[in-house]
């Protein structure tokens, strides 16, 4: 009886990587929505400039991130009183999302594979 394999490793790898670049790029847009949120908010800036940086099948990194050069001292300084928002809005976004982040990455793989 002769059988006949045929191996799809590289398409496979392919289409899994492409799926998690989707799903961290995805799960990045979720942390940012809800960083957002909870940025404090004066003349709506800094909440505006909050980007998130897609990952790509070369380098399976998604950032969220801005470049206005008072984001960093307004997320680090806990001694400021907003009145909306809050500080460590980003860690705090991103600490509260994980699992939902985790769910987002893993839909996206199954998706690629053929799951439900």
């Amino acid at each position: 009886m002769d059988v006949k394999v045929t191996w799809n490793g590289q398409p496979v790898a392919a289409a899994v990587r492409a799926a998690a670049a989707t799903g961290l790029t995805a799960a990045a847009e979720r942390v940012r929505a809800v960083s957002v949120a909870r940025t404090p908010l004066d003349v709506g800036d800094l909440r505006s400039s909050q980007l998130v940086g897609p990952a790509t099948t070369s380098e399976l990194v998604a950032t969220v991130s801005t470049d206005l050069p008072y984001a960093a001292r307004q997320h680090e300084d806990l001694t400021y009183r907003h009145r909306h928002g809050q500080a460590k809005f980003l860690e705090s976004a991103l600490d509260d999302t994980a699992g939902e982040a985790q769910a987002i990455i893993a839909t996206a793989l199954r998706r690629a594979l053929g799951g439900a």
